[in-house]
Protein backbone atom coordinates (compact mmCIF):
# COMPACT_ATOMS: atom_id res chain seq x y z
CA UNK A 1 0.00 0.00 0.00
CA UNK A 2 1.18 3.76 -0.63
CA UNK A 3 0.69 6.37 1.91
CA UNK A 4 0.59 10.06 0.88
CA UNK A 5 2.50 12.05 3.78
CA UNK A 6 1.63 16.14 4.20
CA UNK A 7 3.15 18.23 6.14
CA UNK A 8 1.76 21.98 6.87
CA UNK A 9 4.28 23.62 4.45
CA UNK A 10 2.48 20.99 1.65
CA UNK A 11 -0.98 21.62 3.24
CA UNK A 12 -0.63 25.59 3.36
CA UNK A 13 1.00 25.08 -0.34
CA UNK A 14 -2.63 23.99 -1.68
CA UNK A 15 -5.07 25.88 -0.03
CA UNK A 16 -6.18 29.27 1.33
CA UNK A 17 -9.20 30.84 3.04
CA UNK A 18 -11.55 31.67 0.01
CA UNK A 19 -11.25 28.51 -1.10
CA UNK A 20 -11.90 27.00 2.86
CA UNK A 21 -15.14 28.44 2.81
CA UNK A 22 -16.28 27.44 -0.65
CA UNK A 23 -15.38 24.00 0.96
CA UNK A 24 -17.43 24.22 4.28
CA UNK A 25 -20.26 24.76 2.10
CA UNK A 26 -20.10 21.29 0.63
CA UNK A 27 -19.40 19.96 3.76
CA UNK A 28 -22.58 21.47 5.76
CA UNK A 29 -24.60 20.41 2.27
CA UNK A 30 -23.31 16.55 3.49
CA UNK A 31 -24.70 17.23 6.96
CA UNK A 32 -27.73 18.51 5.77
CA UNK A 33 -28.40 15.83 3.14
CA UNK A 34 -27.42 12.97 6.03
CA UNK A 35 -24.85 11.92 3.53
CA UNK A 36 -22.79 11.32 6.00
CA UNK A 37 -22.09 8.95 9.26
CA UNK A 38 -22.14 11.52 12.72
CA UNK A 39 -22.32 11.44 16.27
CA UNK A 40 -19.11 9.69 16.22
CA UNK A 41 -17.09 11.91 18.38
CA UNK A 42 -15.25 10.92 21.52
CA UNK A 43 -13.17 12.87 24.04
CA UNK A 44 -10.07 11.11 26.42
CA UNK A 45 -9.35 13.33 29.25
CA UNK A 46 -6.06 13.13 31.18
CA UNK A 47 -5.75 14.45 34.60
CA UNK A 48 -1.87 14.50 34.64
CA UNK A 49 -0.22 16.01 32.88
CA UNK A 50 -3.92 17.77 32.46
CA UNK A 51 -5.17 17.56 28.76
CA UNK A 52 -7.82 16.20 25.85
CA UNK A 53 -7.37 14.38 23.23
CA UNK A 54 -10.48 14.77 20.51
CA UNK A 55 -11.37 11.85 17.96
CA UNK A 56 -12.80 13.27 15.44
CA UNK A 57 -14.11 10.46 13.13
CA UNK A 58 -16.60 11.12 9.88
CA UNK A 59 -17.81 8.57 7.09
CA UNK A 60 -19.11 9.83 3.67
CA UNK A 61 -21.78 7.44 2.54
CA UNK A 62 -21.95 5.16 -0.37
CA UNK A 63 -17.92 4.45 -0.42
CA UNK A 64 -17.26 8.05 -0.61
CA UNK A 65 -13.78 8.11 1.75
CA UNK A 66 -13.51 8.24 5.30
CA UNK A 67 -11.31 10.16 7.91
CA UNK A 68 -10.31 11.20 11.35
CA UNK A 69 -8.49 13.75 12.52
CA UNK A 70 -6.74 13.83 16.31
CA UNK A 71 -6.95 16.89 18.15
CA UNK A 72 -4.79 17.20 21.07
CA UNK A 73 -4.93 20.02 23.79
CA UNK A 74 -2.25 19.44 27.05
CA UNK A 75 -2.13 22.61 29.13
CA UNK A 76 1.54 21.88 29.86
CA UNK A 77 3.11 22.68 26.78
CA UNK A 78 3.35 26.29 27.26
CA UNK A 79 5.70 25.52 30.21
CA UNK A 80 7.41 23.53 27.35
CA UNK A 81 7.54 25.86 24.85
CA UNK A 82 5.43 23.74 22.70
CA UNK A 83 2.17 24.67 20.78
CA UNK A 84 -0.64 23.40 23.41
CA UNK A 85 -2.78 21.96 20.82
CA UNK A 86 -1.56 19.76 17.72
CA UNK A 87 -3.72 17.71 15.16
CA UNK A 88 -3.28 14.66 12.85
CA UNK A 89 -5.73 13.64 10.03
CA UNK A 90 -5.68 10.37 7.89
CA UNK A 91 -7.88 9.72 5.51
CA UNK A 92 -9.17 6.15 3.93
CA UNK A 93 -10.26 4.91 0.83
CA UNK A 94 -14.07 4.60 0.99
CA UNK A 95 -14.09 1.36 -1.25
CA UNK A 96 -10.92 -0.84 -0.20
CA UNK A 97 -10.72 0.83 3.52
CA UNK A 98 -6.79 1.31 2.52
CA UNK A 99 -5.08 4.05 4.40
CA UNK A 100 -4.53 6.89 1.74
CA UNK A 101 -2.79 9.65 3.37
CA UNK A 102 -2.03 11.22 6.57
CA UNK A 103 -1.64 15.05 7.34
CA UNK A 104 -0.64 17.37 9.58
CA UNK A 105 -4.04 18.67 10.80
CA UNK A 106 -3.61 22.33 12.80
CA UNK A 107 -3.53 23.86 9.73
CA UNK A 108 -6.59 22.45 8.18
CA UNK A 109 -8.20 23.34 11.69
CA UNK A 110 -7.57 26.93 11.28
CA UNK A 111 -8.90 26.94 7.45
CA UNK A 112 -12.01 25.05 8.34
CA UNK A 113 -12.82 26.90 11.54
CA UNK A 114 -12.51 30.51 9.99
CA UNK A 115 -14.01 28.81 6.92
CA UNK A 116 -17.07 27.77 8.76
CA UNK A 117 -17.52 31.14 10.26
CA UNK A 118 -17.34 33.08 6.74
CA UNK A 119 -19.80 31.31 5.32
CA UNK A 120 -22.25 31.67 8.07
CA UNK A 121 -21.34 35.58 8.29
CA UNK A 122 -22.57 35.32 4.03
CA UNK A 123 -26.46 34.72 5.73
CA UNK A 124 -25.99 35.92 9.22
CA UNK A 125 -24.19 38.97 9.27
CA UNK A 126 -24.81 42.94 7.36
CA UNK A 127 -23.07 43.12 4.44
CA UNK A 128 -22.16 46.74 5.41
CA UNK A 129 -20.30 45.02 8.51
CA UNK A 130 -16.98 47.05 9.11
CA UNK A 131 -16.26 46.89 13.13
CA UNK A 132 -15.40 43.40 14.38
CA UNK A 133 -14.83 43.02 18.08
CA UNK A 134 -12.49 40.01 18.73
CA UNK A 135 -12.02 38.38 21.82
CA UNK A 136 -9.33 35.96 22.56
CA UNK A 137 -6.08 36.29 20.56
CA UNK A 138 -4.93 33.04 19.97
CA UNK A 139 -4.29 31.44 16.31
CA UNK A 140 -8.27 30.45 16.17
CA UNK A 141 -8.61 34.58 16.65
CA UNK A 142 -6.38 35.28 13.98
CA UNK A 143 -7.95 32.97 11.41
CA UNK A 144 -11.55 34.51 12.06
CA UNK A 145 -10.11 37.60 10.91
CA UNK A 146 -8.71 36.43 7.99
CA UNK A 147 -12.28 34.61 7.10
CA UNK A 148 -14.79 37.11 7.82
CA UNK A 149 -12.25 39.92 5.93
CA UNK A 150 -12.68 37.51 2.84
CA UNK A 151 -16.26 38.13 3.39
CA UNK A 152 -17.64 41.63 4.65
CA UNK A 153 -16.00 44.86 4.31
CA UNK A 154 -13.61 44.68 7.90
CA UNK A 155 -11.36 47.51 7.84
CA UNK A 156 -10.93 47.98 11.72
CA UNK A 157 -11.07 45.45 14.56
CA UNK A 158 -10.96 45.73 18.21
CA UNK A 159 -9.00 43.19 20.37
CA UNK A 160 -9.58 42.14 23.60
CA UNK A 161 -8.15 39.58 25.33
CA UNK A 162 -6.58 39.19 29.44
CA UNK A 163 -2.90 38.72 28.30
CA UNK A 164 -1.92 42.40 26.33
CA UNK A 165 1.16 40.24 25.34
CA UNK A 166 -0.79 37.85 23.51
CA UNK A 167 -2.66 40.90 21.81
CA UNK A 168 0.16 42.56 21.12
CA UNK A 169 1.08 39.59 19.33
CA UNK A 170 -2.22 39.30 17.42
CA UNK A 171 -2.14 42.65 15.99
CA UNK A 172 1.36 42.24 14.79
CA UNK A 173 0.18 39.38 13.02
CA UNK A 174 -3.40 41.00 11.69
CA UNK A 175 -1.13 43.98 10.18
CA UNK A 176 1.03 41.79 7.86
CA UNK A 177 -1.87 39.16 7.27
CA UNK A 178 -4.11 42.34 5.97
CA UNK A 179 -1.82 44.93 4.85
CA UNK A 180 -3.27 47.34 7.30
CA UNK A 181 -2.09 50.43 8.79
CA UNK A 182 -1.35 50.89 12.81
CA UNK A 183 -4.72 52.72 13.24
CA UNK A 184 -6.91 49.94 11.93
CA UNK A 185 -6.25 47.11 14.94
CA UNK A 186 -6.74 48.34 18.66
CA UNK A 187 -6.37 46.72 21.93
CA UNK A 188 -9.23 47.81 24.30
CA UNK A 189 -9.71 47.29 27.93
CA UNK A 190 -12.69 45.18 28.19
CA UNK A 191 -14.66 42.49 25.99
CA UNK A 192 -17.79 45.04 26.60
CA UNK A 193 -15.83 48.27 25.41
CA UNK A 194 -15.10 46.27 21.95
CA UNK A 195 -18.57 44.73 21.49
CA UNK A 196 -20.60 48.38 22.24
CA UNK A 197 -18.74 49.32 19.23
CA UNK A 198 -19.09 46.10 17.25
CA UNK A 199 -20.88 45.17 13.65
CA UNK A 200 -19.55 41.40 14.00
CA UNK A 201 -18.27 39.55 17.59
CA UNK A 202 -16.43 37.10 17.30
CA UNK A 203 -15.37 35.13 20.69
CA UNK A 204 -12.47 32.57 20.42
CA UNK A 205 -11.13 31.89 23.56
CA UNK A 206 -11.60 28.50 26.16
CA UNK A 207 -13.20 31.27 28.91
CA UNK A 208 -15.71 28.96 31.22
CA UNK A 209 -17.67 32.35 31.97
CA UNK A 210 -19.13 34.74 29.31
CA UNK A 211 -16.85 37.15 28.26
CA UNK A 212 -18.92 40.12 27.57
CA UNK A 213 -22.59 40.86 29.03
CA UNK A 214 -25.31 40.71 26.16
CA UNK A 215 -26.78 44.01 27.08
CA UNK A 216 -23.58 45.51 25.24
CA UNK A 217 -24.45 43.91 22.19
CA UNK A 218 -25.99 47.00 19.70
CA UNK A 219 -28.98 46.00 17.52
CA UNK A 220 -27.63 43.83 14.14
CA UNK A 221 -24.92 42.54 15.68
CA UNK A 222 -23.58 39.04 14.17
CA UNK A 223 -22.04 37.07 17.09
CA UNK A 224 -19.81 34.06 16.44
CA UNK A 225 -19.06 32.09 19.59
CA UNK A 226 -15.94 29.83 18.32
CA UNK A 227 -14.13 28.78 20.91
CA UNK A 228 -15.00 26.94 24.19
CA UNK A 229 -16.70 23.46 23.58
CA UNK A 230 -17.43 21.56 26.62
CA UNK A 231 -20.99 21.61 28.36
CA UNK A 232 -20.07 23.02 31.19
CA UNK A 233 -18.04 26.70 29.67
CA UNK A 234 -19.67 29.18 27.72
CA UNK A 235 -18.20 32.53 26.42
CA UNK A 236 -21.94 34.14 25.81
CA UNK A 237 -24.35 34.76 28.30
CA UNK A 238 -28.10 33.82 28.03
CA UNK A 239 -29.01 37.53 27.22
CA UNK A 240 -27.00 37.22 23.92
CA UNK A 241 -28.39 33.79 23.40
CA UNK A 242 -32.01 35.39 24.84
CA UNK A 243 -31.77 38.41 21.80
CA UNK A 244 -30.83 36.37 19.41
CA UNK A 245 -33.27 36.48 16.50
CA UNK A 246 -31.63 33.66 14.45
CA UNK A 247 -29.47 31.28 16.04
CA UNK A 248 -27.68 28.88 14.11
CA UNK A 249 -25.08 26.36 14.76
CA UNK A 250 -22.56 24.03 13.27
CA UNK A 251 -24.35 20.54 13.99
CA UNK A 252 -27.40 19.65 16.64
CA UNK A 253 -25.77 16.66 17.72
CA UNK A 254 -22.44 18.60 18.79
CA UNK A 255 -23.59 21.79 20.10
CA UNK A 256 -27.15 20.64 21.76
CA UNK A 257 -24.74 17.80 23.81
CA UNK A 258 -21.23 19.83 23.68
CA UNK A 259 -21.60 23.35 24.06
CA UNK A 260 -22.47 24.95 27.10
CA UNK A 261 -23.09 28.12 25.53
CA UNK A 262 -26.58 26.45 24.24
CA UNK A 263 -27.24 24.03 27.19
CA UNK A 264 -26.65 26.45 29.53
CA UNK A 265 -29.67 28.89 28.69
CA UNK A 266 -31.68 25.76 27.16
CA UNK A 267 -31.75 24.34 31.28
CA UNK A 268 -32.86 27.82 32.53
CA UNK A 269 -35.59 27.63 30.05
CA UNK A 270 -34.60 30.85 28.17
CA UNK A 271 -35.01 29.05 24.65
CA UNK A 272 -35.53 25.93 23.02
CA UNK A 273 -34.29 23.31 21.23
CA UNK A 274 -36.16 23.98 18.36
CA UNK A 275 -35.17 27.56 18.09
CA UNK A 276 -31.53 26.96 16.78
CA UNK A 277 -31.26 26.08 13.00
CA UNK A 278 -28.15 23.99 11.17
CA UNK A 279 -25.52 26.02 9.45
CA UNK A 280 -26.37 23.23 6.26
CA UNK A 281 -29.89 23.80 6.79
CA UNK A 282 -29.35 27.76 6.27
CA UNK A 283 -26.95 27.84 3.13
CA UNK A 284 -29.43 25.29 1.49
CA UNK A 285 -32.39 27.71 2.37
CA UNK A 286 -34.43 25.24 4.24
CA UNK A 287 -33.87 27.72 7.21
CA UNK A 288 -33.77 31.63 7.39
CA UNK A 289 -30.28 33.76 8.17
CA UNK A 290 -30.58 37.44 8.72
CA UNK A 291 -33.91 38.16 7.70
CA UNK A 292 -33.76 42.30 8.66
CA UNK A 293 -30.73 44.75 9.54
CA UNK A 294 -31.48 45.13 13.42
CA UNK A 295 -31.96 41.84 14.54
CA UNK A 296 -28.77 40.04 16.27
CA UNK A 297 -27.84 36.67 14.93
CA UNK A 298 -25.75 34.38 16.75
CA UNK A 299 -23.54 31.41 15.32
CA UNK A 300 -22.05 28.59 17.35
CA UNK A 301 -19.33 26.24 15.95
CA UNK A 302 -17.63 23.51 17.85
CA UNK A 303 -15.90 22.01 14.61
CA UNK A 304 -17.97 19.25 12.95
CA UNK A 305 -15.70 16.22 11.95
CA UNK A 306 -17.36 16.66 8.50
CA UNK A 307 -15.60 19.84 7.88
CA UNK A 308 -12.62 18.13 8.64
CA UNK A 309 -12.73 15.22 6.47
CA UNK A 310 -14.08 17.14 3.22
CA UNK A 311 -11.38 19.87 3.53
CA UNK A 312 -9.10 16.89 3.95
CA UNK A 313 -10.44 15.23 0.81
CA UNK A 314 -9.61 18.94 -1.19
CA UNK A 315 -6.44 19.29 0.09
CA UNK A 316 -5.26 15.28 -0.82
CA UNK A 317 -6.92 15.93 -4.24
CA UNK A 318 -4.99 19.31 -5.04
CA UNK A 319 -1.75 17.40 -3.28
CA UNK A 320 -1.89 14.56 -5.90
CA UNK A 321 -2.51 17.17 -8.55
CA UNK A 322 0.74 19.06 -7.70
CA UNK A 323 2.46 16.01 -6.56
CA UNK A 324 3.85 17.35 -3.65
CA UNK A 325 4.17 15.20 -0.24
CA UNK A 326 6.15 12.33 0.57
CA UNK A 327 4.68 8.78 -0.35
CA UNK A 328 6.16 5.80 1.62
CA UNK A 329 5.44 2.48 0.72
CA UNK A 330 4.14 0.82 4.09
CA UNK A 331 3.37 -3.00 3.13
CA UNK A 332 0.38 -4.63 4.27
CA UNK A 333 -0.82 -6.13 1.32
CA UNK A 334 -2.03 -9.60 1.89
CA UNK A 335 -2.73 -12.63 -0.40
Amino acid sequence: MKLRILGEADVRSVIDMGQAIEIQAKAFAHLSEGSVVSGLRSFAKSEDPPGVAIFNPSVLRNGRGYGIKVVSDFEANDDRGLTRLSALVALFDGETGHPRTVMEGGYLTDMRTGGGTGLAARHLARADSRVLALIGAGRVARYQVMALSRVLPIDRVLVATRTRARAIGLVDRLLEDNGWSGDQVAIVDSAEEAVAAADVVVTATTSAEPTFPGSALRPGTFVAAVGAHSADAREVDSETVARSAVRVIDSRNDCLDNAGDLMIPIAEGVIDRDSVVELGDVVAGRARGRQDSDGITYFKSVGVPVQDLVTALAIEERAIEADIGTVLDIGGEYP
